[in-house]
């Protein structure tokens, strides 16, 4: 008994670490963490990746990143202060370059 008590902890403990695992950078309604993807807008700031290691953006704004002949844009409006790796949002199949995006704080959420 001891052995199959032994095996069942085992497997519902690698069960949980892949559904948290999977699921690292999401809110339980799935949204990310980093904010979302939105429509390109003329007032989107342009980055062509491997033109530099790190950015900085404010909360809430919005980027268009470009790279081969390709694009997305991305608002960032999900947790702020902290800093998001490009290959955490860019699409499937989307080329990416080494880029960290430092998002500023929200400037409606006070200290404490």
């Amino acid at each position: 008994m001891t052995t199959t008590s032994t095996l069942r902890t085992t497997l519902l403990a690698a069960f949980v670490a892949v559904t948290f695992s999977a699921q690292a950078d999401t809110f339980r309604n799935g949204e990310s963490f980093y904010g979302s993807p939105t429509a390109a807008t003329a007032y989107a700031r342009q980055v062509t990746l491997g033109s530099r290691a790190t950015i900085n953006v404010d909360y809430d704004s919005v980027v268009t990143f470009t790279n081969e002949g390709r694009s997305f844009t991305w608002q960032f409006n999900g947790l702020d202060d902290r800093p998001v790796d490009i290959a955490k949002i860019a699409p499937p199949g989307f080329p990416t370059k080494p880029l960290t995006i430092y998002v500023a704080p929200n400037p409606w959420h006070r200290g404490s």
